[in-house]
């Protein structure tokens, strides 16, 4: 049975924006009068911002089979897959061929299940043809809506595989309705602030790992006053969580990097409605945790997921 893109579009989640782009559907984390502040800020924010990284397709389903076509554009890596994930577990893998049209088919077990299908994390994807040999409904929406604004470890980069990022874990652990803005190599700028029609309940910051030792300390300190300032003026009512960098290990300037987080930090905890997190306490210091000193992997994001979800538990976030 092939659903029309009218259902398709009710079975996508963690999108701000589905773009049509032919008869394929392109799900997005902006809304496009933020895809165009990036494209006016700098041309691989803008590109990245056009990524499907932490959007997927949720549904309830007694279906056998189920196959898309899609294609693939814009690769930021060599490493992009489908994830098929079955009542909250890994269930297949399918990876993405490079610049080409596909189709993705996966089997899975008899019975009524909640199935997601989560989408790459470092490509540009189009998808249609959405066909199940089953009877299926649309996921509501739970939880309240929280928006995490970050960079590549929001993005996915470093597990690679979309349903282990540290977002979709977070999401499954936490119920929340998670849209995840996340750009590789974004610091701290005024356009990765944006208020349109999207209004989220909460939002999470998780940004200042990038460029701490690529500017000047004057431009970190007023980049990231700017950029508080500005999460203020338009999220002000809202209660937020800002995550000060993680842990790294790739020959970094200790006596830098740890300034830096003390700027962020400081900068953070002028505004009453934002609580800091530590992000030195959420990941273990030890390379096994990280894809490459930097960036958590698979195992790494599962216990950042498990770290934030038990403290926002703890402080009613």
């Amino acid at each position: 049975m092939k659903a029309s893109k009218k259902t398709l579009k009710k079975f996508i989640k963690g999108a701000l924006t589905i773009r049509e782009e032919g008869a394929y559907l392109c799900p997005l984390r902006y809304e496009e009068g933020q895809i165009e502040e990036f494209k006016r800020a700098d041309s691989g924010w803008h590109w990245r911002s056009q990524f499907s990284s932490t959007t997927r397709i949720e549904l309830i389903t007694d279906a056998t089979e189920l196959r898309l076509d899609y294609y693939a554009t814009d690769f930021s890596s060599s490493d992009c897959y489908f994830d098929l994930y079955i009542d909250g577990f890994a269930h297949e893998v399918w990876r993405v061929r490079k610049f080409n049209f596909d189709r993705v088919t996966f089997t899975m077990p008899e019975g009524e299940k909640h199935v997601c299908v989560y989408l790459p994390t470092d490509c540009h994807i189009g998808i249609k043809n959405f066909n199940i040999n089953g009877r299926y409904k649309s996921v509501k929406d739970k939880g309240e809506k929280l928006l995490i604004i970050g960079d590549s470890i929001t993005q996915g980069y470093g597990p690679y595989m979309s349903g282990a990022t540290y977002v979709s874990s977070l999401q499954r652990k936490t119920g929340y309705d998670i849209v995840a803005q996340g750009i590789g190599g974004l610091p701290f700028k005024e356009c990765a602030v944006y208020r349109g029609e999207y209004e989220p309940d909460k939002i999470m910051v998780f940004l200042g790992t990038n460029y701490y030792n690529a500017v000047d300390r004057y431009d970190y300190e007023k980049e990231a006053r700017l950029f508080f300032e500005k999460l203020n003026k338009t999220w002000g009512e809202k209660e937020i969580i800002y995550i000060s960098p993680l842990w790294r290990d790739n020959d970094v300037d200790w006596e830098r990097f740890l300034w830096c987080r003390e700027v962020a930090t400081s900068e953070a905890l002028k505004y009453d409605n934002i609580t800091v997190i530590d992000g030195f306490d959420l990941v273990p210091h030890i390379e096994q945790c990280f894809y490459d000193k930097i960036h958590p992997n698979a195992y790494g994001c599962e216990l950042l997921a498990s770290a934030l979800a038990y403290i926002m538990k703890e402080i009613d976030f």
